[in-house]
């Protein structure tokens, strides 16, 4: 597929790349455009070779390191562009294979963002001397400070109850799951403009998954099961690891994955449903998802992933 296109449309691709990269940078209103920069790189990561790909992030990299500086021109590489890159091979991989899971390039992208993004904090820590924790901390309470000042001048006591250390003890606690949620957001919103831009240029026809249709892959409760049981088997071995730190977030990332799920399944039985003409069950199972709220949509989800309620499985897993 690759010979159908040249270098020289993949240079195109590569500049619409490196002007979204510079609007951002240079332009504030349209610091948004930094959510769109991993979509040229995840389309040349779908329709040409390798090299190309290759060749695209060391051309950006130069060119914005001396249009702006070296560590952003690192930081948009690291964390923007390899993961676009990514998530366009993953997308080649399901063109022509309708038995695969039409998610798998979200799943896959969201984990590349996330390992790119603790990458890119390492590599900062350990080239450039920055600490991109302290910065984020002392961002945050420079944030609460002046939330603070706010409150003091409209005579507002609510500020007295607050304890600015436990605030940014949570916080960090907090971390691993932001970091999850914003791989999640940036593969969905890399993957779906990929599509939608291929179909506009009528370069490919990606098949675009339903919300309908999402799925955890794999087996996600034995997972998350097996990932508890050696949180807490660390904890017994007093190893210095924060366990009560990594619980939570594990906790926090299942338990929203599972709501997503249970959301899907909810969403697709209501389709059916309202096909049907059964306004009944769609009644009650409204009824019995207001009572238990998004417990009960969570425990959907979690079943969902044993047995498989949509039949999902059987056509669409890898």
């Amino acid at each position: 597929m690759s010979k159908n296109f040249g270098l020289s449309r993949a240079a195109m691709i590569v500049t619409l790349g490196i002007i979204l990269v510079l609007l951002s940078v240079y332009v504030p209103m349209l610091g948004i455009l930094a959510l769109a920069i991993p979509v040229p790189y995840a389309i040349i990561g779908t329709l040409f070779e390798r090299k190309y790909a290759f060749l695209s992030l060391i051309i950006t990299f130069f060119v914005v390191m001396f249009t702006v500086d070296p560590i952003y021109s690192t930081s948009t590489c690291i964390m923007s562009i390899i993961p676009g890159l990514i998530i366009g091979n993953l997308a080649k991989h399901n063109i022509n294979n309708e038995n695969s899971n039409k998610f798998e390039p979200i799943y896959g992208g969201t984990i590349a963002f996330v390992i790119c993004t603790i990458a890119f904090y390492v590599f900062a820590q350990v080239i450039f001397k920055i600490n991109i924790i302290d910065e984020f901390t002392n961002l945050i309470s420079s944030s609460f400070n002046d939330q603070v000042k706010m409150m003091q001048e409209m005579n507002i006591d609510l500020y007295k109850n607050i304890n600015m250390e436990d605030f940014l003890i949570l916080a960090k606690n907090m971390i691993p799951t932001m970091l999850f949620l914003k791989g999640l957001i940036a593969a969905f919103i890399t993957y779906y403009l990929e599509v939608f831009m291929l179909k506009r240029t009528k370069m490919l026809n990606l098949a675009k998954p339903t919300f309908k249709d999402f799925y955890l892959p794999g087996n996600a409760v034995g997972t998350s099961f097996a990932l508890y049981l050696i949180v807490l088997l660390l904890g017994f071995m007093n190893i210095g690891l924060y366990t009560d730190s990594i619980m939570f977030n594990l906790q926090m990332v299942f338990n929203f994955m599972f709501i997503v799920q249970g959301i899907a399944v909810s969403i697709y039985y209501i389709k059916k449903w309202l096909k049907q003409g059964t306004g009944k069950n769609i009644l009650v199972s409204g009824l019995l998802i207001g009572i238990f709220g998004t417990m009960g949509i969570s425990l959907i989800g979690m079943l969902d992933s044993i047995i498989d309620f949509r039949r999902v499985r059987s056509y669409k897993s890898t």
